[in-house]
């Protein structure tokens, strides 16, 4: 309950406001006005256009309603690990921006992330060389070191799926008390996209120009 009120608790007090202020309305109505059958033509077109506006605007409300909120609690590490195996596993070529990869160490992920790696769909970026990027560099995979002193220990982690393409989509974890909430935007949608795609492209360059040198 605590996790889906973190993920919702805006939408819901939205449409709660919106549901409050109808119900105001219409009470005014009924007070002011003579018997029911005695309404004025405007006040029954009033009723009748309120609860129809009510439904536009919850609709209205999750059609923008930008990006898609997953809370997990910090002790979930299973929960996260899931997730982040469904997020990757069909979504073609993929850019992650991680610390140290904590999340990849079960036997499903590993076996996906190398997977990944031979068909030349894994980008990574981290701070510093890990056993499990080097073992994916070696099988594949487009492995960014940054160094530390770029970002000693980045906050932010995201994975963008479908990467280069249209309809890349991605999602960002970011700790919340003690919760771990990811949220997903899709391209065009919000600017975490693009400055997460910077992001990488930044690294890539970065390790790019080393590698000339």
């Amino acid at each position: 309950m605590k996790t889906w009120w973190k993920a919702w608790s805006e939408v819901v007090l939205k449409l709660a406001a919106l549901a409050g202020s109808l119900a105001s309305l219409v009470g005014l109505l009924l007070l002011f006005l003579p018997s029911p059958k005695d309404l004025p033509w405007w006040a029954i077109v009033l009723l009748v256009v309120a609860p129809l506006l009510l439904v536009v605007f919850v609709v209205l409300e999750f059609l923008t309603h930008q990006g898609c909120c997953r809370v997990y609690g910090k002790t979930d590490t299973e929960g996260i690990k899931r997730y982040m195996h469904d997020w990757i596993e069909h979504g073609g070529r993929v850019a992650i921006w991680t610390r140290d990869m904590s999340w990849a160490h079960d036997a499903d992920t590993h076996r996906l992330l190398k997977q990944k790696a031979a068909h030349g769909e894994l980008i990574l970026c981290l701070p510093e060389q890990n056993e499990i990027a080097k073992e994916l560099a070696a099988a594949g995979a487009e492995v960014c070191v940054y160094g530390t002193n770029l970002l000693e220990s980045p906050a932010s982690r995201f994975t963008i799926v479908f990467f280069g393409r249209d309809g890349a989509r991605v999602a960002v974890g970011r700790a919340v008390g003690d919760t771990h909430v990811i949220d997903e935007f899709n391209s065009g949608s919000h600017p975490a996209f693009y400055l997460a795609a910077d992001l990488i492209a930044l690294v890539r360059a970065q390790c790019a120009d080393r590698q000339a040198d």
